[in-house]
């Protein structure tokens, strides 16, 4: 059996069972049992036979024309990015791994890092593992933002679940991104997948195959001593290293949050960006 037509058809599955009938214009008939979208109501939508469909998301026959996969994704109601990585599945394009086209670039993002002494700002790969964090960042998320710790991983410690306001929304979106720009091969990702398969709820977002999210985000963080603050982050894809994340932290100035960077810049000694090389020493 196909690996990718497999692959596709564990998506659209997972898609299916997100959504429901008022999410896509149907009724909701009296004792319904199926808490998603049956394949013959997406077999409908998207203006296949059932058996068809169903052999699609089973992984048998032929790859699928795109045409019937653009008519699926319309279906499933799947936006412009949850799309294309359908079509990336099935193509043989997921991205192989991490690709540096400068063996410096990385030393560069730290050095520019540096300069960033109220804004908290890290650097991750495709597997969301942070390869380059300012002072700030690190000493803000208490070690989870630093050079060689995992984005991901971070949002499911106990002290951030306890501190997100939108702890779902937050790791929903991460898991995301981990989905979309990993290869879904590769050694480091079935690393992390083990390691994370011990919390229930990594468990249940990563099955909802969801690959997109806000790339931008106001957060509110819950700081000791302090209450609730309003954080914004944008993220930022680095050219130069396909794959890899820039995000940047942000707080309204004059504000609460503003104050907080503020107050932990001034308890730093005025250090440098850490790259991943460092970290491991």
């Amino acid at each position: 059996m196909d690996s990718s037509l497999t692959a596709l058809g564990d998506y659209f599955r997972a898609r299916r069972a997100v959504l429901s009938p008022e999410d896509v214009g149907l009724p909701r008939t009296r004792g319904r049992r199926v808490a998603g979208l049956r394949r013959d109501e997406v077999a409908d939508l998207a203006g296949i036979s059932n058996d068809y469909y169903l052999r699609i998301e089973q992984g048998r026959g032929a790859r699928p024309s795109d045409q019937v996969i653009g008519s699926i994704a319309r279906a499933l109601r799947l936006d412009v990015e949850s799309t294309a990585y359908a079509f990336r599945l099935v193509s043989g394009q997921m991205p192989r791994g991490p690709v540096m086209r400068d063996t410096d670039t990385p030393d560069r993002i730290s050095r520019t890092l540096t300069q960033w002494t109220h804004t908290p700002a890290y650097v991750s790969d495709p597997h969301r593992d942070i390869v380059a964090s300012n002072p700030l960042a690190t000493i803000f998320g208490e070690g989870g933002l630093a050079a060689g710790s995992n984005q991901v991983s971070a949002l499911f410690n106990e002290r951030m679940r306890r501190s997100l306001v939108e702890w779902e929304a937050m790791a929903r979106s991460a898991v995301a991104t981990l989905r979309r720009d990993a290869h879904p091969e590769s050694p480091r990702l079935r690393e992390l997948l083990q390691q994370l398969s011990v919390h229930k709820d990594f468990v249940r977002i990563w099955e909802r195959h969801d690959v997109s999210g806000p790339e931008d985000a106001t957060f509110r963080f819950l700081f000791d001593g302090v209450g609730e603050i309003a954080i914004d982050a944008q993220n930022f894809a680095v050219r130069s290293m396909p794959g890899y994340q820039l995000t940047v932290l942000s707080a309204r100035p004059g504000g609460p949050g503003a104050e907080i960077f503020a107050h932990l810049a001034s308890s730093l000694p005025g250090g440098r960006a850490v790259g991943m090389t460092e970290a491991r020493r």
